[in-house]
């Protein structure tokens, strides 16, 4: 097939759950990955509490936690053999990744169903639902392991 896989990560397990589902598709189909990571910038605002002087740190530290989070992601990809590159990306997330995905070398989108938000909606989380709407490339979404949708935590 070739191609390329976007994965979107933001350090969860769950995140990392797509990632290696993307990893093993990577690598039936020989494909390679593009791993993303996208600072939501409503978040710094919020984390602001809305201060000007203060969204532009908070923005840094998402940013800085993004390329954390996707070093380990590439490491974690190319350890595997799978060729990748990692993309810090600013925005809407679900936008952002569903725009990542329209180059024409792009052939899925390989993402957790729930991310660092947690259960933000009961069946599918907030991004991935906004990922499906909108996405003019497949989406497999990896859903949440059993163990996690049966914890009481």
């Amino acid at each position: 097939m070739n191609g390329r896989i976007v994965v979107p990560v933001d350090g969860s397990d769950l995140a990392l759950c797509g990632l290696h589902a993307a990893i093993d598709l990577a690598k039936a189909v020989d494909a390679s990955i593009e791993i993303a990571y996208v600072v939501d910038i409503t978040k710094a605002a919020a984390a602001a509490y809305g201060d000007p002087q203060y969204v532009a740190p908070c923005l840094v530290a998402l940013r800085d936690d993004g390329k954390r989070i996707l070093q380990t992601a590439f490491a974690e990809a190319t350890n595997q053999g799978v060729s990748a590159a990692i993309r810090l990306l600013e925005g809407n997330p679900a936008e952002a990744i569903v725009e990542l995905a329209r180059r024409p070398d792009v052939r899925w989108i390989v993402m957790a169903s729930h991310g660092r938000s947690g259960l933000g909606r009961l069946l599918l989380g907030s991004v991935a639902e906004g990922v499906l709407r909108r996405s003019s490339v497949p989406v497999v979404v990896v859903p949440m392991p059993h163990r996690a949708r049966t914890s009481a935590a």
